[in-house]
């Protein structure tokens, strides 16, 4: 099967883009201060693996959640990189002007802040309380999958 060409477009810095970039490095500080906050005040051993019903049945050191927020962040930044490179922004929707472009440059600035959140609930999820909840990671993942929704709808309505 043969892959359509995209269009090779230049972005450069924008009011935009940078509010994204400066937001991002603001959320990202505050999102590593309050990890870290919450990994000093852990015990030295926590549940960091559960069945399907919610019970424990992995235990391990706090510090092994860093592995997991290092790698969304990484990837949260990397979402702001690629935005300055639209062409190998992945969309389930053909993209072939420069409003879709538009919107899917937003789209993954939008989705580079909300991994920083995912970033937050991993470990506010499994130390902030006795029992966890999945809500707060099933949330920050939810919103991730709706701003793909959306702007792959606006993308599709865009093609002209």
């Amino acid at each position: 099967m043969k892959q359509k060409e995209r269009l090779k477009i230049e972005v450069h810095r924008t009011t935009e883009g940078t509010i994204f970039e400066v937001a991002f490095a603001i959320l990202a500080v505050t999102v590593w201060a309050l990890i870290i906050w919450m990994l000093s005040k852990a015990p030295d051993v926590i549940a960091t693996h559960f069945d399907g019903n919610g019970r424990p049945n992995g235990y391990g050191s706090p510090w092994g959640l860093l592995v997991p927020c290092i790698i969304t962040t990484v990837a949260g930044a990397g979402l702001l990189v690629v935005a300055y490179r639209p062409h190998l922004i992945n969309m389930p929707v053909e993209m072939k002007n420069l409003r879709q472009y538009e919107l899917a440059i937003r789209s993954t600035r939008i989705a580079a802040l909300l991994l920083l959140l995912v970033t937050l609930a991993i470990p506010a999820t499994l130390l902030t309380s006795i029992s966890p909840s999945p809500w707060f990671v099933i949330g920050t993942v939810g919103l991730l999958l709706i701003d793909i929704i959306v702007f792959s709808v606006l993308i599709h309505r865009a093609r002209g």
